[in-house]
């Protein structure tokens, strides 16, 4: 099994407006703790034990945070914030050519969500997750249990999986990384480097209907609550 997972924590939270403003998003207080508590709390539970945190934005709080709880983490500063590929390139010594989670530091994965893309084996894999407006979201085409591209929020119907930042890589994919350009907003996206693993059959798609839930805006904070307190065994 994968014992190293990357959490994805160095962005502003921008959708979040004020509330973001003196403290990074994955820190936002969910039923009187920071949402990072209960996300690192699962991944050792699930045997995750070596975790790294890609930080930017008011990092200096995560550090706090992490020493507060006394949780063991390593902590990565992504320097520029430069996409999703950036910062999952910039924990390439951490990972040291082994195997690895990627996650988002702002979403909650259930326990069997994590599971299923645990594979130690020579394929990445990606979360698929079927919602009922996959227009907001990169949607997954699927060929055969493959990936074979992203298509990011489509204006027509395209498939009703969507990818929610669930996933496993092998060390190919700094390869692929090293390879791809910024995209139009300035930034190196990791959807770009998994689109060219996913043109060589490298990318496998684990498909599910339940157990995720994101904070992207401030109306998510009332539903993560509510969720987070229906399963106390994750509290």
């Amino acid at each position: 099994m994968i014992k190293k997972a990357v959490i994805l924590a160095a962005g502003k939270g921008k959708r979040m407006g004020e509330i973001t403003k003196f403290l990074p998003k994955p820190l936002l207080e969910i039923n009187n703790r920071p949402f990072l508590y209960y996300m690192l709390k699962n991944l050792k539970k699930l045997g995750l034990d070596e975790i790294a945190v890609i930080v930017h934005y008011k990092k200096e709080r995560i550090e706090h945070f992490l020493k507060e709880h006394g949780i063991k983490a390593t902590l990565i500063e992504q320097g520029e914030p430069l996409g999703t590929g950036h910062a999952v390139k910039a924990a390439k010594d951490f990972v040291n050519n082994e195997n690895f989670l990627v996650l988002m530091g702002d979403d909650y994965y259930s326990d069997e969500n994590i599971n299923s893309v645990n594979k130690e084996d020579g394929f990445c894999y990606i979360l698929g997750y079927k919602h009922e407006h996959p227009e907001r979201f990169g949607v997954l085409i699927e060929e055969d249990c493959f990936l074979k591209k992203i298509v990011e929020k489509p204006q027509k119907f395209e498939s009703d999986l969507v990818n929610p930042g669930l996933y496993k890589f092998t060390p190919e994919i700094f390869e692929a990384l090293d390879k791809i350009k910024k995209s139009e907003r300035g930034e190196y996206e990791i959807t770009d480097a998994i689109t060219l693993l996913a043109e060589k059959r490298k990318v496998k798609i684990v498909k599910v209907d339940k157990g995720w839930l994101c904070l992207n805006r401030p109306e998510d904070i009332q539903v993560m609550e509510e969720f987070l307190r229906k399963h106390k065994d994750i509290i």
